[in-house]
């Protein structure tokens, strides 16, 4: 199962680093590689791990060809790099899990405990990376080799940053691991070099220099598999970049409440205009006039009562000795459509019924009008239920007309229409007539502010969602930024680049799930407080409503849970597909 290097040959900016390097390394065995710095030491290492690639020549092990990089680095490779390798997002049992959980080989707890006991890192294994000093880092690294049980250890300078005593530790643990396996380490060390190991090659000048003790020949055992689940590592990577998350989930948080706010609003005015429409006590009536001529003769209006009309609002209305300022109308003929917050409709000539807001305005329940010597005192029978533009309203029985005859203004008409026919009618004759509509035309006033604020509402919410998909792709580029190491770590374990995008995926989809569900939770939460504790309705005469788009009235919350799914996946694919194309070995060296 011997490793052989065939005529390795590399060159950076026209400089040889490699020239044309043939090796054959034992099965087991301790084999140092020493030169000066920047002779190409780490390079060659990196090529034997197959974390370079970019060079002629072949290597073989077991006297086939390695054409498959990443399976090569799963079954057989650990590689214990120069500056750190592990990941800061994971504890320090889960870095010494990570290598054979990529490489898909069985984890054995007594195994962990033995590894573990054995470095004496065993009180570590909840700790973070970054509360480790550089000893105990070097002995985590060393324990993921031997969970992995890898058939060769490549060490890049694994003494560099530690003190004399340290250094000698982790050789001698070295040591005693190369009885099983391949160690090859890089050093500037010559003096440890020559103490521990069984051969120490000098690379000068592209070439390597000094004879290689060869072990026996061990028979190759192939590794029983094992699938692990990679999940926890997103989970994880979110965990650890939690502070720097907060932010941006409450942008979006706060955005999904005003998008979710907006849109249960409009669809509140637009069902209170509809009901204003439908049961205005006068939502079938409108006034005509002809040139501010008289009407000497009722004109025949198809499907229409018309009657001459009363200039009510000369009356002086009073209660309890101070006059009130209302609209007083005669009831319409049909009242089917009018809907009372208590009471019932008058059925005697001195009864009437009153808006909502008037009737909380009264201290008595009676009213008096009156025009000079004419005075008739009025029970309120009836409160009308409140309504999106009704004001201080009083209605009542035509019974009165006789009485006030002299009010009657013969230069207008009132006609009264079927429900049916009512906006028809209205625009058939206003062709001929000068017509006007209370009711109508304040309802496509409202319509129109409508229709404007939600154009304006869903313009804001546009800008929105592109800003939001903005901040999306630069925070989650900073983040790839800051953990581009951990990618290249993770890709000279042999994870395919496909099995870290899918992770990525996953890692898009976890943060749009929180977006997501925390927006619509807050939503919902927002939308019953103004509904059923602050009662909207008693002071704007409306309240949120969610609406039945597809299947039923919380679609909008699947709507907001579809849109910002895709809005999070697209501004993350565009930093993933950066990390992938990133140069693992350059970042690997980075300090």
């Amino acid at each position: 199962m011997m490793l052989e290097l065939k005529n390795i040959y590399k060159e950076f900016d026209q400089r040889v680093i490699l020239d044309h390097i043939s090796l054959q390394f034992p099965d087991t065995g301790f084999i140092g590689i020493q030169g000066e710095s920047g002779c190409g030491k780490s390079t060659l290492l990196s090529i034997i791990g197959m974390l370079d690639d970019h060079y002629l020549g072949d290597i073989y092990y077991n006297h086939e060809k390695i054409t498959d990089r990443n399976a090569f680095i799963r079954e057989h490779i650990s590689f214990m790099m120069q500056n750190k390798d592990v990941i800061n997002a994971l504890t320090v049992k889960e870095n010494i899990l990570l290598a054979s959980q990529v490489s898909q080989i069985p984890i054995s707890a007594s195994h962990l405990k033995k590894i573990t006991h054995q470095l004496q890192i065993q009180n570590l294994l909840s700790l973070y990376p970054t509360q480790l000093s550089g000893g105990q880092l070097k002995r985590v690294s060393i324990a993921k080799a031997l969970m992995k049980q890898s058939s060769i250890i490549l060490c890049d300078e694994p003494t560099g940053a530690l003190h004399h005593q340290q250094s000698h530790e982790v050789m001698q643990i070295l040591k005693t691991i190369s009885q099983q396996s391949l160690i090859i380490i890089v050093s500037h060390d010559p003096l440890l070099l020559q103490t521990y190991c069984d051969s120490v090659l000098t690379l000068q000048d592209g070439k390597v220099k000094g004879k290689m003790m060869i072990s026996e020949s061990h028979i190759c055992i192939s590794k029983k598999k094992q699938w692990h689940s990679l999940v926890h590592y997103p989970i994880r990577e979110l965990l650890f970049q939690r502070n720097k998350l907060l932010f941006l989930f409450l942008f979006q948080w706060i955005l999904i409440v005003a998008f979710f706010l907006m849109t249960t609003t409009m669809n509140g005015l637009l069902d209170a205009l509809s009901l204003s429409e439908k049961h205005a006590v006068q939502a079938h009536m409108f006034t005509i006039e002809q040139d501010h001529s008289i009407f000497t003769q009722l004109p025949d209006i198809k499907y229409s009562t018309v009657d001459y009309h009363y200039d009510l609002d000369q009356l002086t209305l009073s209660c309890d000795h101070q006059s009130i300022e209302a609209s007083l109308q005669f009831l319409p003929n049909s009242t089917q459509h009018i809907l009372l917050e208590k009471g019932s409709l008058p059925q005697k000539s001195n009864e009437m019924i009153v808006s909502h807001s008037l009737y909380q305005s009264l201290k008595e329940k009676t009213i008096q009008i009156s025009f000079g010597d004419y005075k008739k005192d009025f029970k309120i029978v009836g409160v009308l239920s409140p309504m999106l533009f009704q004001e201080k309203e009083i209605y009542c029985l035509d019974l009165l007309k006789d009485e006030l005859f002299f009010l009657r203004n013969e230069y207008l008409l009132d006609i009264e229409t079927q429900s049916s026919k009512t906006k028809e009618i209205y625009q058939k004759v206003s062709q001929k007539y000068t017509a006007y509509s209370d009711v109508l035309e304040r309802i496509e006033n409202y319509q129109t502010i409508v229709s404007l604020a939600k154009f304006v509402g869903y313009v804001f919410i546009g800008v929105s969602f592109i800003v939001s998909l903005l901040l999306i792709g630069i925070v989650e580029s900073i983040l790839y930024l800051e953990r581009k190491h951990d990618v290249a770590y993770l890709l000279s374990l042999g994870l395919k680049k496909q099995h870290l995008f899918f992770l990525s995926f996953i890692e898009a989809l976890i943060l749009a799930m929180i977006m997501t569900l925390g927006g619509c939770f807050f939503s919902g939460i927002i939308y019953w407080y103004l509904n059923h504790l602050v009662e909207i309705q008693n002071y704007f005469s409306f309240r949120l409503q969610l609406h039945v788009y597809i299947l039923t009235r919380y679609d909008l919350f699947g709507f907001i849970f579809i849109v910002y799914v895709m809005i999070v996946i697209f501004g993350t694919m565009l930093p993933i597909f950066q990390m992938m194309k990133i140069d693992m070995i350059e970042v690997l060296r980075e300090e």
